[in-house]
């Protein structure tokens, strides 16, 4: 129970700065430069496991209901 408290608590940070962020205009200004970089050695990616809920998707037919509508008296037709 602990654990998933900490882990709540934890990501609340996360919640509050993607409400930041998504409620930002952002425009770019200005281009942006890559820097030199020269890397030696081996590099290792970290493996993830990831398991991905099951979705279940489907079609429904549905019946939409046809409107008429007569203009009011005195109201041009607007074709």
């Amino acid at each position: 129970m602990k654990k998933e408290i900490k882990y709540a608590l934890q990501s609340i940070p996360l919640f509050v700065a993607a409400a930041a962020l998504s409620a930002c205009d952002v425009k770019k200004v200005e281009d942006g430069e890559m820097p030199e970089v020269r890397v030696e050695g081996e590099t290792k990616l970290p493996k993830y496991d990831v398991d991905a809920p099951e979705v279940k998707t489907g079609t429904k037919t549905i019946e939409v209901p046809t409107i008429e509508v007569e203009p009011a008296d005195g109201v041009p037709d607007a074709e």
